[in-house]
C-alpha cells in the first residue's frame, strides 16, 4: 500500500546514475582550486551526455560548451554549479521549470558563512522548478555504476565494483574516504558530499542507502541532523540487515564552534545522542583511519567475528602486549584453549619459546605449521574468529623475489581455504616493523595486494587500534544477534 510519505519520497537513481550531466562554470583554461568536472566525468568514461556551461566559451574539453542551462537542447538530471554564491541563484532562476532533476551546488558562501538568505532563495527555487538539490558547500557525487566522480583520480577505480555507501557532510572527509579506500581494499559503491544540507538530508540518503540492494554497509560522517529522531528510526530499521558506521564531529564545545563554521549545522546534547546512536544498532567511531578500517571488515564476502577470539602472535612480548589490549574491550575474550587442543599444539611445536594457550606464540618456526595450528583451533568450540599476525619484516628473511611471491601465496592460500573449511572467519593482523624502509613498504604492499586478491580479511594499525575494530565488529554481531535477524552473507556477514 503507498503511502503519502512514499508518494513524497525522491527517488534518488537519476542522482547516482545519470544519463545527463551538466557543468555550470567549466572553463577551458586550468587555474589552482578550480575542479574540472567536465574532465573528470570523460576520464571515468561517463556513459552518458556531458555539457558544459559558460557563455564564455563554445568549446570546452572537446564538447560544446552552452551558455545557460536553459540553451541545453534536452533534459539534465544532474546540473553541478561551480560558480560564486550569488551567481548559482541567478543560474537556477533563469532556469525553466523540470528542467533540471538534481543540483550539485559545489560552492560555498551560504549557510556557514551566515547567508542564510541566499539558501533561502535557492531553496525555494527548488520547490518552484521542480529540482533538488544537494549542497551548498560540498563536492558531490562519486558513483561507481554511475561513473560520475568529483576528483581527478576517481578514474582509479571505476571499473572495481564496490558495496560499500558513504556520506559526508565534509567533502574533505568524502575525498580522504575514497582515497583511505583506494588502496587498503574499500570498495566504495556510492558516496555523496552534502555539505549544508540545505534541501537534501543525510536523513534522506541513509533511507536510499538503506533500501539500496548493492550497498550493503554504510558510512556516515555527520556534524548536524536536523530531525533526529527520524535519524534514529532509520537505524533502528537498517542496522539488523545493514551495518551503518558513523562519525559524528563536533561532540565538543571547540568542535561545535568549528562545525558552525564549516557547514553552519547545530549541534546537541551529544552523549545523550551517542547513546540513542549505540541503542540502535550504529558503530559509532571517532577517526577517519577507524572508520575504513571498521568499513573494510564488513564488507562482502566476509563473515561478522563473535567476540571470542584466538590469537596467534609470534613473541611473548606480543602475547603479553595483545592479551592486555584486547581483554580491555567489554565485547572481546580470549578464552583459554582446551586441554585437548592445547595438546595437538604441544606436538606440532617445539618446546622452546612457545605457548599454546591463547594468545597462541608459534615461535620461529610456526609459520611452517601455521595451517595445523589455525585447524586445531578452529575446531574449539569456544572460539569464534581466529586472528593470526603477519609482519611484512618476515618477508626480508626471503632472499628471492619468487620465493617471496611463492610464500606468500601459499600463507594466503591456506587461510583462504582453512576459513571455508573451518566455518569460521580467520582475519590477518597485518604489521610492519620498520618504518619508511624502500623494501618493508613494498612487501607490505605485496600482501595487502593479495590479501585482496585472495578475499582475506585484514586489519593493520597497532594492537590496541585492531582491538578496537574487533570490539566495534563483536558489538554490532550481537546486535544482529539480538534483533533475531540473520545477516545475509556478504552484508558484513553472518553473525556468530
Amino acid at each position: 500500500m503507498t503511502t503519502k510519505q512514499d508518494e513524497c519520497r525522491t527517488d534518488f537513481s537519476r542522482l547516482f546514475e545519470p544519463k545527463t550531466v551538466a557543468h555550470v562554470g567549466a572553463s577551458a583554461k586550468p587555474a589552482a582550486g578550480r575542479f574540472n568536472f567536465t574532465e573528470y566525468l570523460q576520464n571515468m568514461g561517463f556513459p552518458g551526455k556531458v555539457f558544459p556551461v559558460n557563455p564564455k566559451y563554445e568549446e570546452v574539453s572537446e564538447l560544446t560548451c552552452y551558455p545557460s542551462l536553459s540553451a541545453i537542447p534536452e533534459p539534465v538530471d544532474l546540473a553541478i554549479l561551480a560558480v560564486p554564491a550569488s551567481g548559482c541563484v541567478e543560474v537556477l532562476r533563469d532556469t525553466p521549470a523540470d528542467k533540471v532533476r538534481f543540483v550539485v551546488i559545489h560552492t560555498s558562501g551560504f549557510g556557514e558563512m551566515e547567508k542564510g538568505d541566499l539558501e533561502e532563495e535557492v531553496l525555494a527555487l527548488s520547490r518552484a522548478k521542480g529540482f533538488r538539490v544537494i549542497g551548498p558547500n560540498c563536492m558531490g557525487i562519486y558513483s561507481q555504476p554511475g561513473r560520475i566522480g568529483f576528483w581527478q583520480d576517481h578514474w582509479e577505480i571505476v571499473d572495481r565494483p564496490g558495496t560499500v555507501g558513504f556520506a559526508s557532510q565534509s567533502g574533505g572527509h568524502a575525498i580522504n574516504a575514497i582515497k583511505g579506500g583506494m588502496d587498503s581494499g574499500v570498495r566504495f559503491n556510492k558516496v555523496v558530499s552534502l555539505g549544508n544540507q540545505m534541501d537534501v538530508s543525510i536523513n534522506e540518503i541513509v533511507e536510499f542507502m538503506g533500501r539500496d540492494d548493492t550497498i550493503q554497509a554504510m558510512g556516515l560522517y555527520v556534524e548536524g541532523i536536523r530531525d533526529g529522531r527520524r535519524f534514529l528510526e532509520l537505524a533502528k530499521e537498517i542496522t539488523p540487515r545493514k551495518p551503518i558506521v558513523v562519525w559524528k564531529g563536533g561532540i565538543t564545545e571547540n568542535g561545535r564552534q568549528a562545525v558552525l563554521s564549516h557547514t553552519g549545522a547545530m549541534a546537541g546534547n551529544e552523549e545523550v545522542f551517542a547513546a540513542a546512536m549505540r541503542q540502535a544498532g550504529i558503530i559509532l567511531v571517532d577517526n577517519m583511519q577507524l572508520m575504513v578500517r571498521v568499513l573494510r571488515l564488513l564488507q562482502p564476502p566476509f563473515s561478522l567475528p563473535g567476540g571470542r577470539l584466538a590469537i596467534f602472535s609470534p613473541g611473548g612480548g606480543n602475547t603479553v602486549n595483545v592479551s592486555d589490549l584486547f581483554s580491555v574491550q567489554p565485547s572481546l575474550s580470549l578464552p583459554r584453549l582446551g586441554l585437548e587442543t592445547m595438546e595437538k599444539l604441544k606436538g606440532l611445536l617445539p618446546e622452546e619459546n612457545v605457548d599454546v594457550k591463547n594468545p597462541v606464540d608459534p615461535g620461529a618456526v610456526g609459520f611452517l605449521v601455521m595451517d595445523k595450528l589455525i585447524e586445531a583451533v578452529g575446531n574449539e568450540e569456544e572460539i569464534d574468529a581466529m586472528v593470526v599476525l603477519l609482519t611484512a619484516d618476515y618477508l626480508s628473511n626471503i632472499k628471492r623475489e619468487e620465493s617471496r611471491l611463492l610464500v606468500l601465496e601459499t600463507i594466503s592460500s591456506t587461510i583462504s581455504k582453512l576459513t571455508r573449511s573451518i566455518g569460521k572467519p580467520v582475519y590477518v593482523l597485518m604489521r610492519k616493523e620498520r618504518q619508511n624502509h624502500e623494501d618493508i613498504d613494498r612487501y607490505y604492499r605485496m600482501m595487502v595486494s593479495k590479501f585482496i586478491e585472495k578475499d582475506i580479511p585484514w586489519a593493520d594499525g597497532s594492537f590496541k587500534n585492531a582491538a578496537e575494530v574487533f570490539g566495534l565488529l563483536a558489538d554490532y554481531a550481537q546486535h544482529v544477534k539480538r534483533s533475531n535477524h540473520r545477516a545475509p552473507d556478504g552484508i558484513g556477514g553472518r553473525t556468530p
